[in-house]
């Protein structure tokens, strides 16, 4: 496979934002790990929705981090986005859209899958964005019955990104299946790291990648973190 050309829409690398990178030398180590397993792009997605947070605040802490990977010669372009929680619609929704596109990655509560969860994929497309669900294969609710997901994204078009973990793992035997059913039943758009540290869950696609190139072929598993995630950031459409 063909090194540093994948595309990572899904990391928490910016340092002290969240649950993510703690500092800076954190941010840096993640991203040198993201390279050597070859990604080239990393959207740095902060969650959003809980205390309404203006993204442009974010843009020069990207720009230093992009300088800071520049000087330690490590080869990643860090781009702007956030992962939205459902039901987040502020007036400057663009600001939180993947590298100033029309995609918004959306997250479903931890707990369960809300019952207006269609209602509100539409309420995105309303305002003209599309929506990627993220990781649905660590719902609950989706765990239990697939279905609904399925009937979700038929009924809006929503694209569906599970997270490298998932697959390789990580999270456990019921989400690794759950991923893999997923996939088998051809739902799956886009995989990416979700990445939030350094030592646990690292942004190397590696063994999430050669899990998928296992059940889809390795044409179809390369689309999931080359193709298609790199088709969003450029904001250009993406055929399922």
């Amino acid at each position: 496979m063909l090194q540093t050309r994948w595309t990572d829409i899904h990391c928490h690398i910016l340092p002290g934002v969240d649950d993510g990178s703690q500092d800076m030398e954190e941010s840096i180590t993640m991203a040198a790990l993201a390279e050597k397993g070859g990604t080239a792009r990393i959207v740095a997605t902060f969650h959003a929705g809980v205390d309404l947070l203006d993204a442009q605040l974010y843009l020069p802490l990207i720009q230093r981090l992009n300088e800071r990977l520049q000087e330690k010669g490590i080869d990643i372009m860090v781009l702007p986005g956030a992962e939205i929680l459902a039901g987040f619609y502020p007036e400057n929704l663009a600001d939180f859209a993947l590298n100033g596109s029309r995609y918004v990655l959306v997250e479903f509560p931890g707990s369960h899958l809300p019952k207006a969860a269609t209602r509100m994929l539409r309420a995105y497309q309303d305002r003209g964005f599309h929506p990627i669900i993220a990781h649905p294969e660590r719902n609950p609710t989706i765990l239990r019955d697939p279905r609904l997901l399925f009937q979700m994204v038929e009924e809006t078009g929503a694209l569906v990104q599970i997270t490298a973990d998932s697959i390789a793992g990580t999270f456990g035997r019921d989400i690794a299946s759950c991923a893999r059913y997923l996939l088998k039943k051809g739902a799956v758009d886009i995989m990416a790291s979700d990445a939030h540290d350094r030592d646990y869950r690292t942004p190397h696609l590696g063994a999430g990648l050669k899990a998928v190139t296992k059940i889809v072929g390795e044409k179809e598993a390369l689309k999931l973190v080359s193709e298609n995630p790199l088709a969003v950031i450029n904001d250009k459409e993406l055929e399922r």
